[in-house]
């Protein structure tokens, strides 16, 4: 914590935040958010399916058939195990391949924490379709508001905000779920923030950053669970100034943006989804990349490549290039935009284990280097994804592209019908093709049906 942290005086964030949590404006969507979530659920399930076949999430799996046994699905599995054991092994596999979607100024990937609670929980206690689109907002919405709050100092410390600050949102989607009243749901927030955890490290590579997701779903359903029996969190753990989720986590934006008009602006609305498989600060670049390309860029005519990023998107992906395993590569910004030069994308196909140490891959790369671009910083929160590509080509030219926003990103949305072809894409080879058309249709009226056991046996592997 900062020893020298000032008291905070403000209003009690983590009272308001439970009680809103608690009260009727989760059911109360407007159409246009309870459909923008219903997108979110259905890219998060494809990213899930596709997720469960990597060998991580295998593990994770494995892991959770022998944590606790339950009725609670995996995706893809035809196990089953408890609801904090299947949410850790389903949100390793939603955040398995940097698939999943995730929120400018909020900064997490709030997919991967909410929806394997909220689920774990409706399947544990056979509750309905309605209450899950209600968890799933009221888990949204808590985990980007806090993210907000979080400012840059949380992530550029070198914590991974999916991991800790997911914690809490997935503590309020489970408490949601549950029906937890106010005071319950304060000890559910403040038993998620204090399990917050996961540790940036991830330029040697591990699988640690997709476990951050699965443990923080995990993680938020523990906490509820904990909270439905009277067990306590600490008061005001948010915003206390000892001991805080805030202060002691290094949170350096304003707090005020946790309870500003919640309720009446939804901060859930301007959740992005991905098309390219990679961390969101490196998608700029693979979309400056094919813009290069588009104008006669090539691997042949390639001299140099210096990519110019705010401090944030430095800390994320900008180090020269090692080969390591999968998430290094998905990591680092030079392997990004070394992939799409030769192949015009960086999706699925160009993280394979085989294309990792590519000898034109590792070329391309070694002429890549990084700068702070000024103008980007000081834009703040708001172009952390944002990135300027100067390269120089063997004749000489020079060749500039800039884009504020990656695909997905507040100004650049990917299309509803362009999300749905993704998840089909991502779930057809895992459960067929029939399968994922019908988990398309009951996505589309989650709030009519009458329980979660179609969807729940759709997301089952084929016989």
């Amino acid at each position: 914590m900062n020893v020298d942290a000032p008291a905070y005086d403000g209003p009690p964030i983590t009272d308001i935040l439970a009680a809103w949590v608690s009260g009727p404006d989760p059911a109360n969507l407007p159409v246009a958010v309870r459909d923008h979530l219903k997108l979110a659920i259905l890219d998060t399930m494809g990213c899930g399916l596709f997720g469960s076949t990597q060998p991580w999430s295998r593990i994770a799996a494995e892991t959770a058939l022998e944590m606790a046994s339950g009725s609670c699905l995996i995706f893809a599995s035809p196990h089953t195990a408890g609801p904090a054991a299947a949410a850790m092994a389903n949100g390793t596999a939603i955040h398995g391949f940097e698939l999943d979607d995730v929120h400018l100024t909020g900064q997490i990937h709030p997919g991967s924490v909410v929806l394997p609670a909220a689920l774990a929980l409706a399947e544990a206690r056979n509750l309905s379709a309605s209450r899950l689109l209600e968890a799933v907002a009221a888990g949204y919405e808590t985990g980007i508001r806090l993210g907000a709050a979080a400012g840059r100092a949380h992530g550029l410390t070198g914590y991974h905000p999916t991991g800790t600050i997911g914690c809490v949102a997935a503590a309020a989607a489970a408490a949601r779920m549950l029906g937890l009243d106010e005071e319950r749901t304060a000890s559910a927030l403040a038993l998620g923030a204090t399990q917050a955890s996961g540790l940036y490290s991830t330029r040697t590579g591990g699988m640690a950053k997709r476990f951050h997701a699965g443990h923080a779903a995990s993680a938020g359903v523990t906490a509820a669970l904990l909270a439905e029996r009277g067990f306590t969190g600490a008061s005001g753990v948010i915003e206390t100034s000892f001991g805080g989720f805030l202060s002691t986590m290094r949170c350096d934006g304003d707090p005020a943006v946790i309870t500003r008009d919640l309720g009446r602006d939804w901060l859930s609305a301007g959740v992005g989804f991905k098309i390219f498989a990679t961390c969101a600060s490196a998608q700029t670049i693979v979309l400056g990349m094919q813009q290069l390309r588009a104008r006669g860029l090539t691997p042949a005519n390639f001299q140099s490549f210096h990519i110019r990023l705010g401090k944030i998107a430095l800390s994320n992906v900008g180090w020269p290039y090692k080969p390591a395993d999968v998430v290094a590569a998905q990591m680092n910004a030079s392997y990004a935009a070394a992939v799409t030069l030769l192949d015009g994308d960086a999706s699925v196909e160009q993280f394979s284990e085989q294309r990792l140490a590519d000898s034109a891959v590792l070329d391309i790369a070694s002429r890549i280097s990084f700068e702070l671009d000024p103008e980007i910083e000081n834009g703040g929160m708001s172009l952390r994804h944002a990135s300027r590509l100067v390269v120089t080509t063997s004749e000489g030219a020079v060749m500039e592209t800039y884009n504020a926003q990656r695909p997905g990103g507040p100004g650049n949305e990917i299309p509803p019908a362009r999300i749905v072809s993704k998840f089909r894409q991502l779930a057809a080879p895992v459960i067929g093709a029939a399968r994922a058309d019908k988990i398309v249709e009951l996505v589309n009226s989650l709030e009519s049906l009458s329980s979660l056991h179609e969807l729940e046996e759709n997301l089952a592997p084929n016989n």
